[in-house]
């Protein structure tokens, strides 16, 4: 899980060094913005709980702090996620006021707002009717009942804090490939009638670290909309429509 916050500096500009994909540059700037970051952070006297704390440039002088990571939460208790929140909400303001006090560049930056809660990446998963699995990202699977096709990488955060002192973040050790999302993978199997869209549908670990982001969860969302929309004007269930009576 992670609490992201939004931060204003005097000048951007000079914090380039720091911060990630500052001028649309690839993947190799952003390991060394990473580490650049994080010798600012020893330098102040402190440690993130993400093991690669990073920057983005929002537009301007607003930049996006994403350096918290909790872990061993259950998304499904209140109250684990409301100190998680309370957690990663103070250590944001705790690094920001450290980074302050370096001075330098750094001078002046300060909160400009925090997530309303924290972000969960992983939670309970529901059986569907088809199971995303590596394989499908791997081979870059097709289906007739494709609801729309993932092209974002598998992006799996270290599930402990353990892990996170060794690996913050991998991919899987294999190169991911355009994958479909079939219809079947967003119907439960079990329970006739239920539709799931986002984090929830029918996938692995390594797969759901894919298919997880907004964009795909937007699509999902429609898809299952229409599906339902479509079972409710004719008097079936979400399992018995055909994908191509409503995408043909």
């Amino acid at each position: 899980m992670t609490l992201n916050a939004l931060a204003v500096v005097r000048d951007a500009e000079a914090l380039n060094k720091y911060v990630s994909f500052f001028r649309g540059d690839g993947w190799d700037q952003h390991l060394l913005a990473v580490e650049a970051f994080k010798g600012e952070l020893r330098r102040a006297g402190l440690k993130a709980s993400y093991g690669s704390p990073t920057l983005f440039r929002v537009r301007d002088n607003l930049l996006l702090v994403m350096i918290n990571h909790e872990y061993g939460v259950k998304p499904y208790n209140a109250a684990e996620m409301t100190a998680a929140t309370l957690e990663g909400r103070a250590e944001v303001f705790r690094i920001v006021r450290g980074l302050n006090k370096l001075g330098g560049p750094w001078a002046g930056i300060q909160v400009a707002a925090t997530a309303e809660q924290i972000g969960v990446r992983d939670g309970r998963r529901i059986h569907g009717r088809y199971t995303i699995t590596r394989e499908d990202l791997v081979n870059g699977s097709r289906h007739s009942d494709a609801v729309t096709r993932v092209f974002f990488g598998a992006d799996i955060h270290a599930t402990t804090r353990g892990k996170n002192e060794v690996e913050a973040i991998g991919h899987g050790g294999f190169k991911t490939q355009p994958y479909d999302i079939p219809l079947r993978a967003l119907i439960a199997k079990d329970v006739d009638g239920l539709l799931m869209a986002g984090r929830c549908i029918s996938g692995d670990f390594t797969a759901h670290a894919s298919y997880r982001v907004t964009g795909d969860a937007v699509a999902m969302g429609e898809a299952a909309g229409k599906v339902a929309a479509f079972a409710a004007r004719t008097h079936r269930l979400p399992h018995e429509i055909n994908w191509s009576e409503i995408a043909g």
